[in-house]
């Protein structure tokens, strides 16, 4: 199992443990680092249990990965993740009305708006 394989099984743990939570997945090959991005930040301040699970999770995978880092970073941090390879909680629902809802347009001079349930078909140019 690669180190990867072993983070993303272990996150997949952590999000199943801890619905609230959004996480966020890179790895750096130049430094051999992985970023583990956790939010909301509150989890860290409040949440004890996640604490200690994330205790675990470190030090397990310093055990198996001796000459590898893993840092979990949160809202606000200065590490950031620039190509997040992995993620759980991000998930988007859409729960559109097609048949009421509204347009704000801006023409040359003037504002308005639309009830779309009325069907106007006009198209701007």
């Amino acid at each position: 199992m690669t180190a990867q394989e072993f983070i993303k099984n272990r996150l997949i743990l952590l999000k199943n443990n801890f619905e609230f939570i959004k996480i966020r997945y890179e790895y750096r090959k130049t430094t051999f680092s992985h970023i583990v991005e956790i939010i909301p930040l509150t989890v860290f301040e409040e949440n004890q249990q996640y604490l200690d699970e994330e205790t675990n999770f470190e030090n397990e995978f310093e055990k198996l990965f001796p000459n590898e880092n893993i840092v979990f970073i949160s809202e606000n941090s200065l590490t950031e993740i620039y190509k997040s390879e992995f993620e759980l909680g991000y998930e988007i629902i859409f729960n559109l009305d097609i048949n009421n809802f509204e347009i704000e347009f801006t023409g040359y001079n003037e504002t308005g708006k639309q009830n779309q349930s009325q069907n106007n078909y006009a198209l701007a140019a």
